[in-house]
Formats: structure tokens, C-alpha cells, sequence
């Protein structure tokens, strides 16, 4: 059996422990959050990262903003982050959007999981924003992270990656069967209206034998995509069409930034595991008593996102 394949079974990631994102102004996304979607309006006290505003959701999981003097939010990729919430609560939210000029897209789902729930905004600063109902929950507004989308430029790495050397299991892939090359033509004909990202044009060289000049030459094609499951969230990676610009290979610690809840030992094992890639890792760092996070593994994966692996602070 494959070494990477041995320690990655002792690796377990439990669900997300929080989504980190960028805004340009912190009043006005705190505004947003709190007031227009409903996410508790206390701030977390003893946040690791000081320039950080962390807000507790009723799932244990957190919210975090990040100023910035240029948001990196990738609105025109599949960037994207989801919250469940109680169907009346999206209903208000829903409402609240409407008042507030701000658009509400009903994308067709790719996932199986999500077909019901295609329902999408973004915040003031374009972080794009999708809404799962959940019957399970009564909070007023977002309770929980469902899942969070990132970017990847090579598939084959990504994968390997997360599922040979970190242990996680693919739920759901798009981009490999026919039914997905059908959907994405019925894109191409505008009979469906797909999430940025999901989605792309091919280029032939030749135009079709027998057809007029430049006729027939783009060709709608499905993005590649894979949703991992990680313990009760999902992680989806999308095939980035574009080459995003990455932060120096030396920075380890950084946002967009998503992070997952484990146990001591994983985060020891993980440390010895990532050691032997060419991931740029740091830590683990032990944070002052009283964060609600104790420990954290800051590490990047191979197409440069950004993902901590975090220890609660009784663990």
C-alpha cells in the first residue's frame, strides 16, 4: 500500500471551522452580515489573527472578515461560499435583498445536493454567496457553513492532494460524463443559466468542414469540478479557466483562507504528512488562552489556496 495512502487514514477532518474572506470596508460588511442576512452581531473576543473580525455562527463554525485595501473575492470564477439556513429565514433574506437593490441569481445546480438550493447574491464587495434551506434549523438568519469553493489550476494535483495525501473522499464530480457536455450546450444555447465558473467555451482551430467562416469554432463545455466530503462540510474545487495571481510561495498564513476543525493527533500527523511535499506550511502555532481555536496548521495547498487546520481550545 502507498505510504501517502497509510497516513492519510489517520487523518480526519471534522467540518469546517470557518470561511475567511476579504472586504473593502468592515462597518459596511459587518452591516451586511449582521443586519441584512442575519449572522450574530457580537464579535468573537481573542481571535488568533488580530486584524480579523470573527463572528460565532449558531453552528460553532465562524465567519471571519478580513479588511483589505483590495478585496481578492474572484467574483467572475465559482468562488463561493454557502450557509445553511431555515427555509423562513431565507424568505427574509431574501425579502431584505430585494429592498436592498441587491441581485439574486436562481443558477441551475451541477450537484445533486444543491439542485433545490441555487439561490445566489453576493456582498458589497463581491464575495458570492449561496443559501441552503435547512428544515433542521431556527436561527433568523445564516446558521451554518455548508460549503466553500476554491480554485484550482491542475485537477490531477488538486486531487491528490486532498484525496491521496489528506485522506478526503470525493462526493460528486462534474465534467466526466455525457450528461454534462449535454447540459452544457443547452448553457451554450442560453436554455440554462449556469453559476460563473461551471462553465466555458472551447476555441477550434478549424472551422467545421462545409461550414461558413469562424461557424461553428466555440464550443460550450462543462468546467471540471469535485465536491470532497470533510466530515460534515463539503469542500468544493473548481478548474479555474484563467491564471489567478498567487501570494509569494514563502507565505503560508493568508486569505481567502478556509479552515477545518481536527483533533491533536490529526494536527500532529498532518504535520508530518504535509512535511514530506512541497507544501509551505507553518506551524503548529498555539494561540493565547481564551481563543476559541487552540491550535492551528497554516498550509498551502498545491495551487495556492490557503487552509488551516484547527484544534479547539479544550481539545
Amino acid at each position: 500500500m502507498d505510504l501517502r495512502r497509510t497516513e492519510a487514514m489517520m487523518l480526519t477532518l471534522h467540518s469546517i471551522a470557518h470561511v475567511t474572506i476579504e472586504v473593502g470596508d468592515l462597518p459596511r460588511a459587518l452591516e451586511f452580515y449582521s443586519g441584512l442576512i442575519g449572522a450574530p452581531a457580537s464579535r468573537v473576543a481573542a481571535w488568533p489573527v488580530k486584524d480579523e473580525t470573527a463572528l460565532l455562527l449558531p453552528s460553532g463554525q465562524f465567519l471571519v472578515l478580513k479588511p483589505s485595501a483590495n478585496p481578492r473575492t474572484l467574483p467572475e470564477s465559482a468562488v463561493h461560499q454557502a450557509y445553511r439556513a431555515a427555509p423562513a429565514a431565507i424568505d427574509r433574506i431574501l425579502k431584505s435583498l430585494s429592498v436592498g437593490a441587491a441581485g439574486v441569481h436562481r443558477y441551475h445546480e451541477d450537484r445533486l445536493a444543491e439542485q433545490a438550493d441555487n439561490c445566489y447574491f453576493a456582498d458589497p464587495d463581491g464575495n458570492r454567496i449561496q443559501l441552503i434551506a435547512d428544515a433542521a434549523r431556527s436561527a433568523p438568519g445564516i446558521a451554518a457553513i455548508d460549503h466553500a469553493i476554491v480554485l484550482a489550476s491542475d485537477m490531477e494535483w488538486i486531487e491528490e492532494f486532498y484525496c491521496d495525501l489528506l485522506g478526503l473522499v470525493v462526493e460528486h464530480r462534474v465534467g466526466w460524463n455525457t450528461g454534462d457536455y449535454i447540459r452544457a450546450r443547452a448553457w451554450g444555447e442560453g436554455k440554462e443559466e449556469m453559476a460563473p465558473g461551471t462553465r466555458r467555451w472551447d476555441e477550434r482551430y478549424r472551422d467545421i468542414p462545409g461550414a461558413k467562416p469562424g461557424q461553428g469554432r466555440r464550443l460550450a463545455r462543462p468546467n471540471m469540478q469535485i465536491f470532497l466530503h470533510t466530515g460534515e462540510s463539503i469542500l468544493g474545487i473548481y478548474l479555474s479557466p484563467v491564471h489567478v495571481q498567487e501570494s509569494p510561495p514563502r507565505i503560508a498564513v493568508g486569505t481567502p483562507r478556509i479552515g477545518f476543525w481536527t483533533d491533536r493527533a490529526t494536527l500532529e500527523r498532518a504535520v508530518a504528512v504535509l512535511g514530506k511535499t512541497r507544501a509551505t506550511v507553518a506551524g503548529p502555532v498555539h494561540h493565547v488562552s481564551g481563543s476559541p481555536i487552540g491550535s492551528s496548521l497554516y498550509f498551502r495547498d498545491p495551487c495556492g489556496n490557503f487552509i488551516e487546520l484547527c484544534v479547539k481550545e479544550t481539545a
